[in-house]
């Protein structure tokens, strides 16, 4: 599950979406609740270069 999870966050960042926009995805699509400072961590632990 968390490839799956972290390849839905890689193509959202790349198609420029927002962080609140993937994190109601994740919700909405695999039933898993998610805040977003761990959504933020996640894509740090990626090694994602991103700004907050």
């Amino acid at each position: 599950m968390n490839c799956v999870i972290n390849s839905s966050i890689i193509d959202h960042i790349r198609k420029g979406k927002k962080l609140e926009v993937i994190r109601r995805y994740i919700e909405m699509k695999y039933r898993i609740s998610i805040d977003m400072e761990s959504l933020k961590e996640r894509i740090k632990l990626m090694n994602l270069k991103l700004d907050f």
